[in-house]
Parts: structure tokens; C-alpha cells; sequence
């Protein structure tokens, strides 16, 4: 619905697009600066759609300069067109009280969302820390945001400028242990800790649960990642100890 929106929007401003200014050195004419109708364009637009940490107003279509003939000349600002992603804002110029043209104003609204963003350069293969991610204000692209502390203990999987936007498929988990990889199985029951030498049977990140098995008796069992080739349980009702 919002490119039907905006191809609509595209279409119409490219119909009512101002007509060519005349020559300024006619004889009997006069000049509308530009500038002059775009400041009372500006004035209504942004009366309609206020600029917020969410969303402003981009002007896409400024009004050059118009050459009309000589004459009171009066400038009134007429009912705007505005959808979701557009506005258009229609300004009547009259000439001893007759209307001799109408041109348009079109701005963009753009929406804004805070996302997780590079804080410097990044190459691939990084693992991202507190100062790699930050969380930044972008145009909305209709992608969810996504925080940045979420990332942290992550790699990119390709290089990213400054400022860029970061998301989960952008990145990969930083597997501290491998499948197949010996680990030390720990588990918890209340204060006390009892470890065993076992295998990994699928590989995981830090605060991960992965699955782990005995060599030797193949029983499996299951924790969570808390450092590398490490993993802890902690039965029911007991107290993990530091």
C-alpha cells in the first residue's frame, strides 16, 4: 500500500509540476522569487507535519522562480495533497486578482528509528564489544530495530562502514565451543559443584545451552555456555556458586 502511495504521489506532483518561468526579461513582467513561495509552502507543511525524533519533513520539489505578468499580485496557499509519504502543497498566484498559475511544494516524510549502528569501521570476522555498537538514528528502511547490546559477543560476517546499521543477519554467533570439542561439564547443586571431562555434541556461544555427552558412558546431558570449551548446569532449587 505505501509504494501504490507513493508511485501515486510521484505521479501527481510530476503532473502539477510548476509550468517553466517565462522568460524575466519579457517586457511586462515581474518576477515571484522562488524562494518566496517556498518559505510559504514550508510555512503550511510543516504546520501539518511537525518534525519529531520519528519522522521530518524533506523538501523533494522546490518552486524556481515564476515570471507573471505585471500587476497587484496576491499568493495564496491552497488545500495540501498529503499521504503517509508526501506532501504537496499547491500555492495560487494572482495577478490583479485573477489567477495566473498554480505551482507546487512537494516534501518527503521520512521516518526515523534508533537501531544498533557501527561505531567506527568494521571488517569482517570482528567481535563486537561495548565500543563497536552504538545504538544511532537512521531513515526507516521498514526493517525492526534492533538494540545494540543485543550484538555484543557477535561477529560480522562482512566489512561495514561508520554509522551503518547492524542486524542479526549481519552477524553470527562467536562459538567458544565446538562440536566435538572436549569441554568441562559443571554442574550446580546448591553449594556444591561437581566436573567432568565430556564432549561437545553441538557448538554454542557465551550464554548459550548446548547439548554435551560421556565419552564413555554416552550419556547426554545439556548446559550453558559461560567461557571457552566450559559448561554449567545448575540442578532445580540450587544456588549457582561464583
Amino acid at each position: 500500500m505505501r509504494r501504490i502511495f507513493a508511485l501515486v504521489s510521484i505521479l501527481w506532483l510530476a503532473w502539477a509540476a510548476p509550468a517553466p518561468a517565462a522568460d524575466p526579461s519579457s517586457p511586462g513582467t515581474q518576477i515571484v522569487a522562488g524562494a518566496r513561495l517556498t518559505a510559504l509552502a514550508d510555512k503550511t507543511a510543516h504546520a501539518l507535519i511537525a518534525n519529531t525524533d520519528e519522522r521530518e519533513l524533506q523538501i523533494s520539489s522546490k518552486v524556481p522562480d515564476q515570471a507573471v505578468p505585471l500587476g497587484a499580485l496576491e499568493i495564496t496557499v491552497q488545500t495540501a495533497t498529503l499521504n503517509p509519504n508526501y506532501v504537496a502543497i499547491p500555492l495560487a498566484i494572482y495577478v490583479d486578482k485573477k489567477l495566473v498559475r498554480t505551482v507546487f511544494a512537494g516534501y518527503r516524510i521520512v521516518t526515523y528509528v534508533r537501531t544498533a549502528v557501527a561505531q567506527h569501521d568494521l571488517t569482517a570476522g570482528n567481535l563486537l564489544g561495548e565500543g563497536d555498537v552504538v545504538m544511532g538514528r537512521i531513515p526507516s528502511y521498514g526493517r525492526p530495530p534492533v538494540e545494540a547490546a543485543s550484538l555484543i559477543g557477535r561477529k560480522v560476517n562482512i566489512s561495514v562502514q561508520r554509522g551503518t546499521p547492524l542486524y542479526f543477519d549481519q552477524t553470527r554467533i562467536n562459538e567458544i565451543v565446538l562440536a566435538g570439542q572436549p569441554v568441562v561439564f559443571i554442574i550446580h547443586d546448591g553449594p556444591v559443584a561437581v566436573s567432568a571431562d565430556m564432549v561437545a555434541r553441538t557448538g554454542g556461544g557465551l550464554g548459550q545451552t548446548v547439548a554435551v555427552y560421556n565419552p564413555v558412558t554416552n550419556k547426554a546431558l545439556s548446559g550453558v555456555v559461560t567461557g571457552p570449551g566450559k559448561v554449567e548446569f545448575t540442578l532445580p532449587g540450587g544456588v549457582e556458586v561464583q
